[in-house]
């Protein structure tokens, strides 16, 4: 048997492993993680979705994949959290405010370790969208009345890039606990604690299973992947995705439409 030139698969989610229609063969996938697992290779499923969502997707092969959710908040391992990243109440809170008080067209989704919060009064095709991605999803009249016992991952915003990064500078240039904005995947923006991002998920499982960035492949098709395809030392972009993300990428797949990520593994 020709053995696998790379010992770890990091995969994005939206627009990369699934179809358009959120949808991957699983029948496909099994074959592929099987022979992955015979060579000892890890598979990581890396997104901007809460682990909750993940947890559905995935939920016959929990205990043998890896899941950065979240776009870098939380990290888990035969399905337990290794590591998280969260906002401190305060700066949650304070966050919150500040985007209602000033970008009040902005709809907002509230991720916790515990559930993810909606305001009762977004609109339907958000809360449609939203109660989607966030299966454990509470609506709540106030989303500053937050729950003390639960911990802020990451906001889900509906808004453009332009006035995420008009936030994110606002913001930063008045608080210490900084934050990061990026694409979430599924055409909204995600505001996380700074320097939180894929990539830094990879590289926390990298150094948890001594493996070097060469020996990793991973695909993507959007600006969330950046760092992670960056670190890749066999990276590709989708045939669907992201122009500026092709020019980072060393390799194409096919599409999302076209089980691309299978595609190339099974190759």
């Amino acid at each position: 048997m020709t053995p696998i030139p790379f010992k770890a698969v990091a995969v994005d989610m939206d627009g990369t492993f699934e179809d358009d229609n959120k949808q991957f063969d699983h029948y496909r996938f099994e074959q592929v993680l099987t022979k992955l697992r015979e060579q000892k290779v890890h598979f990581i499923v890396s997104s901007g979705r809460p682990l909750s969502r993940l947890r559905q997707d995935f939920f016959e092969f929990l205990d043998r994949i890896d899941i950065i959710a979240d776009n870098g908040s939380i990290l888990t391992k035969d399905n337990q959290v290794i590591a998280r990243h969260v906002f401190t109440y305060k700066t949650g809170i304070k966050l919150i405010n500040f985007i209602q008080t000033n970008y009040p067209q902005i709809e907002i989704v509230a991720s916790g370790l515990d559930s993810a919060y909606l305001n009762k009064r977004a609109s339907t095709n958000f809360k449609k969208l939203m109660h989607f991605f966030y299966p454990n999803i509470d609506e709540i009249a106030n989303l500053l009345d937050l729950p003390t016992s639960d911990s802020l991952t990451k906001l889900t915003l509906s808004c453009s890039s332009e006035l995420a990064n008009e936030i994110e500078k606002k913001f930063n240039a008045d608080n210490t606990e900084r934050i990061h904005c990026t694409t979430s995947g599924f055409d909204n923006i995600d505001i996380m604690p700074v320097n939180v991002n894929k990539g830094q998920g990879i590289k926390f499982f990298l150094r948890y299973f001594e493996i070097e960035p060469e020996e990793l492949i991973a695909f993507g098709d959007g600006m969330n992947d950046k760092e992670m395809i960056e670190l890749a030392g066999y990276s590709y972009a989708m045939e669907n995705g992201d122009e500026r993300l092709k020019k980072i990428a060393k390799y194409e797949a096919p599409s999302n439409n076209k089980m691309g990520v299978l595609q190339v593994l099974e190759e």
